[in-house]
């Protein structure tokens, strides 16, 4: 493969962000169609249930596509869903050669570069795999496991504070900071808070400022089925509240119509993580942005069930001394942490205005 082989994937890549908001739970993907050395396509996959990124990109060619050869960030699914198959796209338009960057974890699309070649086609796989496969962790985990990927994100204070005496916490981050969690809700298919925090805050939970084809689920933790029904929460046409079957049945009844409820058996009296996150999968949530209060994000992370964390750290010091309200979030962590600590690696560090945005794996 050529260093011009390389340009033009890069250039699917590139392409395949435009659907960073609109793709999900399927995978962002980009396509260039190249002939005689140059480009005469173009395209994403930008909405879910929308046209496919080789599909735009042949629709898009400004000559005909027969004898050219398809760079795709993917590979080319082969069976039919939403869409027609891709890879009898590409056969019937004439190509020559695809170069595709990541394999399809989809085990019911897999076998997309072999059809390829029983057609005739050249097929070259591989190239900037680790880029392209660096644009669907969520997918890339979800197809492989049935369970949603999971980002926590949390936003403190210097000392590590989420809210302080008082319990306020509004803003502990500035404006750029919340701008990016809206970016972060909008790339996700739900998003989850804890009932204090529900009842602390009384969020809204969905994307502002951020255009997006469609808001993403909320997720409400609620062992005991205390949210209530005049929570702004459920101005949202999509709410799940996970509870357990210690909550009242008539408090269940009485919010049937307004949300989906998920009743599983407690855990130490609690919702059992594991569970609930199986059961979203079961509804194609595939990615879940758990943004509410400390608990939440030290349970999911103690539980190893986060696989990304988001951390905006405010250059404010609220000090005091600990409280229930002001707790120092980690704290959440302390009960099951049986090593030093729980190692993260460094993805990014970048500023969102005056605040530090930490992002991490695990």
């Amino acid at each position: 493969m050529t260093d011009k082989d390389k340009v033009f994937m890069a250039r699917a890549v590139d392409l395949a962000r435009r659907g960073r908001y609109g793709a999900h739970p399927n995978p962002m993907v980009g396509a260039v169609i190249v002939k005689n050395g140059r480009i005469i396509g173009e395209g994403a996959h930008l909405r879910f249930g929308g046209p496919h990124a080789e599909i735009n990109a042949l629709r898009s060619c400004r000559t005909s596509p027969k004898g050219a050869s398809a760079y795709v960030t993917l590979e080319p699914c082969s069976t039919c869903g939403k869409t027609p198959p891709c890879t009898q796209a590409l056969i019937k338009a004439g190509l020559k050669a695809v170069y595709t960057g990541a394999p399809d974890p989809n085990p019911v699309n897999n076998g997309g570069a072999p059809l390829l070649r029983k057609a005739g086609l050249k097929v070259r796989t591989g190239l900037l795999r680790k880029e392209c496969e660096g644009l669907n962790p969520a997918f890339n985990k979800f197809m492989r496991t049935g369970i949603p990927y999971v980002t926590v994100k949390i936003a403190q204070s210097l000392d590590g504070r989420i809210a302080d005496a008082a319990g306020r916490s509004r803003w502990i981050s500035g404006p750029q900071a919340r701008h990016e969690t809206h970016k972060l809700r909008a790339e996700a298919d739900a998003v989850l808070a804890g009932i204090g925090t529900v009842l602390a805050d009384d969020p809204q939970l969905n994307v502002r400022g951020v255009r997006t084809p469609r808001q993403p689920w909320v997720v409400v933790l609620d062992s005991s089925f205390r949210v209530p029904r005049g929570a702004r929460l459920f101005a949202n046409e999509r709410v799940i509240v996970a509870t357990t079957s210690k909550a009242p049945v008539t408090a269940l009844k009485r919010f049937f119509r307004r949300a989906k409820i998920l009743v599983l058996p407690p855990k130490n009296g609690r919702v059992p993580l594991p569970a609930l996150l199986k059961a979203l999968g079961g509804l194609g949530i595939a990615h879940v942005l758990v943004e509410g209060g400390g608990k939440a994000a030290g349970s999911f992370i103690s539980e190893g069930l986060a696989d990304r964390f988001i951390c905006f750290i405010s250059p404010l010091i609220i000090g005091g001394t600990a409280s229930r309200n002001s707790m120092v979030w980690p704290d959440a962590l302390n009960a099951a942490r049986k090593e030093l600590g729980i190692k993260a690696r460094i993805n990014s560090i970048s500023q969102a205005g005056r605040d530090l945005m930490l992002d991490l794996r695990f």
